[in-house]
């Protein structure tokens, strides 16, 4: 037994002897791509697709004084490549007045300009996205997540009630966006996003003076995607 297994390790070591130079020049022939298989293959390919975005009352103001949003809409986006795109959103949102508001109630005066200091009903935009990062994560050795991390800036709508009837406004919005992909054509969508209002004139009593509003929001949707797109290389 001890002979029949000394004679096979003899003939492993002469393989490898005779065999291991050549492998050896071999990999060093090879790229780093061919000498290692690819394991970074994306679960699919968003260049040339087009993305519907629902927000079922999941848009939400993080930091109003006077009056909580709770608003729900629609996206599309149109993706050029794996890494830019293209889209438009807009959600129409419910006001709920907080203490604050109340408040200021005391003062009819006062009262009258709290509309303008955060009652919005619609709030759109069209925005302009970079994708730089694109991964996995195994969850539990059971299941490969996908995701992307996005960059968006654009331009906002707002409109919002006065007390003298309906206003609207333009300003500029910056953020932050995530997917979280479950199938080619299924992905949840998440954005915090910062609309910047550009305000020529804000009142509060006899205070008057220019502002720019910031109204933060935290957009949560469920995304299809349509179309066939590029097929990646």
């Amino acid at each position: 037994m001890r002979a029949r297994k000394l004679i096979t390790l003899m003939i492993l070591a002469g393989w490898w002897v005779a065999a291991g130079p050549a492998l050896a020049a071999e990999q060093q022939g090879r790229s780093l791509k061919e000498r290692i298989p690819s394991v970074t293959r994306r679960l699919f390919t968003k260049s040339g697709r087009l993305e519907l975005t629902f927000y079922p009352m999941t848009s939400i103001s993080l930091n109003d004084a006077f009056y909580q949003k709770f608003g729900g809409g629609l996206g599309l986006s149109y993706h050029f490549s794996d890494a830019f795109s293209a889209q438009a959103m807009v959600t129409y949102s419910l006001n709920l007045q907080t203490d604050n508001a109340s408040t200021f109630t005391i003062s009819p005066d006062v009262q009258s300009k709290i509309p303008y200091a955060g009652k919005r009903t619609v709030l759109g935009g069209v925005d302009f996205c970079w994708a730089p990062v694109y991964g996995k994560v195994n969850l539990a050795s059971e299941a490969v997540l996908h995701f992307d991390t996005y960059l968006l800036g654009g331009f906002g709508l707002v409109g919002g009630e006065q007390v003298e009837g309906s206003s609207f406004g333009f300003g500029l919005n910056v953020g932050v966006g995530f997917h979280l992909f479950f199938t080619p054509m299924l992905a949840l969508k998440a954005e915090l996003k910062d609309f910047m209002i550009f305000t020529d004139k804000v009142s509060f009593g006899e205070v008057e003076k220019s502002d720019v509003q910031h109204q933060l929001l935290f957009n949560l949707g469920l995304s299809l995607f349509f179309l066939e797109g590029d097929r990646e290389d």
